[in-house]
């Protein structure tokens, strides 16, 4: 068995397998991938010849950040740590999207579809597989609605399909503060302004200027602002066909979306979409299971236990196990929070190595032949 398969059975086994088994699992797999991938890069070694094409998907790849975000973290720390890299030396086409950080999912899916044409011209490619974090899946689906041209595939990870109870709690916050006499809207809008500044920041770091609208985006995260762009981009879908969120938690939706659009003659033609999604579950601490070295995970430790008194469930630190799920639904059970499903903070992850399940999956949209 070739050691694509091999990582893609250990995931399939990971679930239903003892907590020392599913470790032993994962080191092989992880040592294994990454070493392939290395040898990959290598000129001359006959492990080149085996991993050069693993992730070289028909489309380029363009990875996508969620709230607070950018390519690179104030211009220094990758958002997507690792990731690209491990990508492109077992084959694939990587880039990497900078969106505004705090601003509403159309505002960000305007920026992505700037980016995205970019991409094109630059790979020759007619169409891209989109992967977004958190709120980058929201967006990714924004710009799916937009352009479907130029989306074969939607992937989504610890993203917000059915908003979050933790953006519910903020916003009842900011509310609150609001309703102050004269000093509520005050301290609201130098709150506003400074997260504004921290997502201008985070694009002119990248080479870009973008617009910056907290607020906006406090509230299209949020249960009733997620429902509500649940139904304007259902009302996109090409007349009859299903939508890849299903109405319940317990119910999937469909794999693959289908959109029209007019090509360059008029004529309306039908474009199916893939949708693929996976999250974490490993908000609150285990002192079985924890990376306690991460500074991180007593932050996410927290949020999860907020969300679990917002009636949650199962959670990430930010996201739910059931507002996560769409499309083709390939895990919930990985026991990383937000920032591990990105293999954050600078590789502090737990559980599965998150790089290794990216490229797997870049493997499984090449058999796609996406």
């Amino acid at each position: 068995m070739d050691q694509g398969k091999r990582c893609g059975a250990t995931e399939t086994a990971m679930p239903a397998a003892p907590a020392w088994t599913r470790a032993r699992m994962r080191a092989a797999c992880r040592a294994g991938v990454l070493l392939a991938a290395v040898a990959a890069a290598w000129p001359g070694t006959a492990a080149a010849d085996a991993n050069a094409n693993y992730a070289r998907t028909r489309y380029p790849i363009v990875l996508v950040h969620g709230l607070t975000g950018a390519a690179r973290m104030g211009g220094v720390l990758d958002y997507w740590y690792g990731i690209p890299q491990l990508l492109r030396a077992n084959g694939a086409r990587v880039y990497v999207a900078t969106v505004p950080a705090f601003n509403s999912d159309e505002e960000r899916a305007l920026a992505l579809q700037a980016y995205v044409r970019g991409v094109k011209l630059d790979s020759g490619a007619d169409k891209v597989n989109l992967i977004g974090h958190s709120q980058g899946g929201p967006t990714s689906r924004m710009l799916a609605a937009m352009s479907p041209q130029d989306v074969a595939s939607v992937t989504t990870i610890g993203s917000p399909h059915r908003g979050s109870e933790l953006a519910d709690l903020v916003l009842d916050v900011v509310n609150g503060i609001n309703r102050i006499p004269l000093a509520g809207p005050l301290l609201v809008g130098v709150i506003q302004g400074v997260a504004d500044a921290i997502g201008w920041f985070q694009g002119v770091s990248n080479g870009v200027k973008l617009d910056q609208n907290a607020l906006a985006a406090l509230k299209n995260l949020t249960t009733a602002g997620v429902a509500a762009q649940n139904a304007r981009l259902n009302a996109t879908l090409k007349p009859g066909t299903p939508s890849a969120l299903g109405p319940d938690c317990a119910t999937p939706g469909v794999p693959v979306e289908m959109r029209q659009a007019r090509d360059a003659a008029g004529n309306l033609v039908s474009h199916a979409q893939a949708a693929y999604s996976w999250t974490g579950r490993g908000g609150p601490v285990s002192l079985l299971r924890s990376n306690l070295l991460d500074p991180t995970t007593a932050l996410m430790a927290g949020a999860a236990g907020l969300m679990s008194l917002k009636g949650a469930g199962p959670n990430d630190g930010m996201v739910s196990v059931c507002s996560s799920k769409w499309g083709q639904v390939l895990a919930t059970g990985y026991y990383w929070n937000h920032l591990d499903e990105v293999n954050q903070l600078a590789g502090l992850y737990q559980d599965a190595d998150p790089r290794v399940v990216i490229l797997n999956h870049a493997n499984r949209l090449r058999n796609a032949r996406l």
